[in-house]
């Protein structure tokens, strides 16, 4: 068993929808800056790994792998996606990349996303990186801000690990609104499996 202590993009404590963009104005060390002494504290815990999770942006991805250097605990790197690129646009091909060749980063993936989004996203990250892929997507409504409710159809599909475990996912879960049920089917793909 592990225990992972998630650290979250700079956008949640902005509060306002932006962690789902990216995009702060802010530089690489700037938001390098911001996280490290969230880490630092992190570590400190004794955590087995930190999850840097719900990442919409390159560049917040490469602050977090700067602010996690010489913290002493491994890492996965999960990002927040619409089809095949970051929130804030970047090509995940490109996103994956910064992550290849970093040693602390044991897996990569992608949470907090359209279910189908995933299905391309874990075989993208398992493909640039040759890492074990994690993979957590939301129930498949969307939040409408405006509202303050969430809207259409849950399309999280408990059927879909196998595919993302043939395509490298090892670490599978659910992200919003993804409840206990979900979670229970899952494991019983995988004990059926």
């Amino acid at each position: 068993m592990w225990v992972a202590a998630s650290v979250g993009p700079y956008g949640a404590m902005l509060a306002d929808g932006s962690e789902y963009r990216g995009r702060y104005g802010l530089s690489v060390a700037e938001l390098a800056r911001f996280h490290r002494p969230r880490i630092e504290a992190l570590a400190a815990a004794g955590p087995d790994a930190l999850a840097l999770e719900t990442v919409p942006d390159a560049d917040e991805a490469a602050a977090l792998l700067s602010a996690v250097e010489g913290c002493g605990v491994p890492v996965w790197l999960s990002y927040s996606i619409a089809g095949e690129t970051t929130r804030a646009g970047q090509p995940l091909r490109d996103a994956f990349a910064l992550a290849a060749g970093v040693d602390q980063v044991i897996a990569v993936g992608v949470n907090c996303c359209e279910p189908s989004d995933a299905d391309r996203a874990v075989e993208i990250a398992a493909d640039i990186t040759g890492k074990p892929v994690v993979v957590y997507p939301n129930s498949g409504e969307e939040w409408d801000a405006t509202a303050r409710s969430w809207r259409g159809r849950a399309t999280f599909d408990p059927g879909r690990l196998t595919a993302w475990r043939d395509a490298g996912a090892r670490l599978i879960g659910g992200c919003c609104r993804v409840g206990p049920e979900r979670i229970a089917e899952l494991a019983a793909v995988v004990r059926n499996h």
